[in-house]
């Protein structure tokens, strides 16, 4: 893949290079909104196995992403999850509130006496201890094995998905700027600079390359 131009090519009228400013940070924006819904997703489905931060982190990690971007996301991110969590409480408030209230209500049983345990205290103990039996030991150690990888899998799919998208993404964008400078320079040159003014590179900027040169061939010959 040739390497990414950041600069925009010589000879651009003033309109063009603005148009080339807009076209950029609609760009960036339209990453962003995509990161969002993914990491939202992301973090979502792993609720029950990641803590919110955790899974952000590794999130952005996977995706490389620079400092910039990955500000704008985690804001984004936890404005949204702080937002359903206020909607979530403010739902189930009156249904809490009414079972309080009923509770409150409702007449109370006469005291009884304290239940006299079901096992002497020895052998509660004994039961205690085993669970630092070596059986023991090793299905628990087993089973947070089968959770951790059962875990993985589930963040490699949904990573897969997330990449997906991202590359989709990119190449509408590419596409955008390729019909902006269709005048100005060749396809491969618009494509580059898209990569460069996006800062993509290495194999997530080639395969970009690589799709967007094959839509815009479709498009071409169908033309």
């Amino acid at each position: 893949m040739p390497t990414p131009r950041r600069t925009p090519p010589r000879g651009l009228s003033d309109t063009v290079r603005r148009k080339l400013e807009v076209a950029t940070a609609m760009a960036w924006e339209a990453l962003v909104d995509t990161h969002v819904a993914e990491a939202t997703s992301f973090v979502g489905l792993l609720a029950d196995r990641i803590p919110l931060e955790e899974a952000l982190v590794r999130y952005f990690r996977e995706m490389d992403l620079t400092d910039t971007m990955v500000t704008a996301i985690r804001t984004r991110v936890l404005l949204a999850a702080e937002a359903e969590e206020q909607a979530t409480e403010a739902l189930e408030r009156p249904a809490r509130e009414a079972a309080a209230d009923q509770a409150a209500r409702a007449p109370r049983p006469p005291a009884e006496a304290d239940p006299v345990p079901l096992h002497p205290e020895g052998i509660e103990e004994e039961e205690g201890w085993r669970r630092f039996m070596p059986d023991a030991v090793v299905r628990e150690i087993r089973e947070r094995q089968r959770r951790s990888e059962e875990t993985e899998r589930v963040v490699q799919l949904a990573l897969a998905r997330s990449e997906e998208a991202i590359f989709r993404t990119h190449v509408e964008n590419a596409i955008s700027f390729a019909a902006l400078l269709d005048e100005h320079v060749g396809l491969d040159r618009a494509v580059q600079q898209y990569l460069g003014a996006v800062m993509l590179t290495g194999c997530r900027g080639q395969v970009v390359f690589q799709r967007t040169m094959a839509r815009l061939a479709d498009v071409h010959r169908g033309g």
